[in-house]
């Protein structure tokens, strides 16, 4: 009986063995063609073997499995476990076909393609390249901005701006019906609301609803961002996506406080007030170094308030990055921290 039980656990003990030893080997292959296969690619290859070109030359496509495993006019690129048979290497050899063109690629790039191959030639390549770019590039995200034209609507005497036309568009389409009117004590407060955050004191609302002139809303509106606390308001939005805080949290015994950190707040909050034209409010927190701002401009604070990470500068960068294309693309460039080609 034991003898038997101790058969079993060697027998399972020696499939977990040869299972991790696979996966072992998936892993490496996979992070030897993300690190050292991939980028060479994409930078000696897809000039000439991609799906963006009409006419690859040789018919051959390395941007994609497929087109390796497939290969071109000379047969199959590669060989999976058999790089002395893959004419993907003997072509970097430079034994027969040239690869590059331009010049033979350095010794340890050749051999990590040998390796690559040794190991299966690992490819998570699937699918056609071409209809994956032109999926990004047809995205609405990265079309030029454009005045779409206001929709024509059933009842043409509701909307009182273009706006009010796509907005009744959707609700006929919804099979609804507009809201009545709000009266202008709750308009009043939609605006206060909206603009400060803060209510209408009594006395506002009370020269809202007396006020019988047709401007009195823009006058309203004109009031609100007047107001200081406009500012306030909505630059915390602004602060929140510049991971604004007056702390670092516990970071040990280092100094938990952004010293000056205000300076970045009260500049935020006084661009908001003041109307500091867009592109002059990035441009100065990204670049206040190279603008004709002073050495000390707080809008560099949109940087430098981040996340503080001990002993590893990189993570600092790394985060800066991610506010930058996050907070300013609305997209993320995270995947590059690995796939840096």
């Amino acid at each position: 009986m034991c003898r038997r039980v101790i058969s079993a656990v060697l027998l399972i003990s020696s499939l977990q063995g040869h299972s991790l030893a696979l996966a072992n080997e998936d892993q490496s292959g996979e992070l030897l063609f993300e690190e050292r296969i991939r980028p060479v690619l994409v930078r000696e290859c897809y000039a000439c073997h991609s799906t963006r070109l009409d006419a690859p030359e040789g018919g051959l496509l390395l941007d994609s499995r497929d087109g390796v495993r497939n290969g071109g006019d000379s047969g199959a690129a590669v060989s999976p476990a058999h790089p002395e048979q893959s004419l993907l290497i003997s072509a970097l050899r430079h034994e027969t076909l040239k690869m590059p063109p331009g010049g033979k690629l350095p010794d340890q790039v050749i051999h990590d393609f040998e390796q690559w191959v040794s190991l299966g030639a690992f490819d998570p390549r699937t699918g056609q390249p071409e209809g994956r770019i032109a999926a990004k590039e047809t995205h609405w995200a990265f079309q030029p901005i454009g005045r779409a034209p206001p929709p024509g609507v059933g009842n043409a005497a509701w909307p009182r701006n273009d706006i009010d036309r796509f907005v009744l568009k959707r609700l006929e389409e919804a099979n609804l019906s507009p809201a009545d009117r709000a009266d202008p004590r709750a308009l009043a407060r939609r605006l206060s609301y909206d603009l400060t955050g803060l209510p209408p004191t009594a006395e506002e609302l009370e020269a809202v609803v007396s006020d019988a002139a047709e401007d009195r809303y823009a006058k309203l509106i004109d009031r609100l961002l007047a107001s200081p606390r406009f500012g306030e308001h909505w630059a915390r939005l602004w602060l929140d996506l510049a991971r604004y805080a007056d702390t670092r949290g516990y970071n040990f015994q280092a100094d938990r406080e952004y010293k000056g950190a205000y300076k970045y707040r009260d500049w935020v909050i006084a661009s908001f007030n003041g109307d500091l034209p867009y592109d002059e409010f990035v441009r100065r927190q990204l670049v206040s170094d190279l603008t004709e701002s002073t050495d000390d401009d707080p809008a560099s604070g949109f940087l430098t308030l981040g996340f503080r990470f001990l002993n590893n500068p990189h993570d600092i960068i790394d985060d800066r990055i991610d506010l930058v294309t996050r907070g300013l693309l609305g997209m993320t460039v995270a995947c590059a921290r690995c796939h840096d080609h």
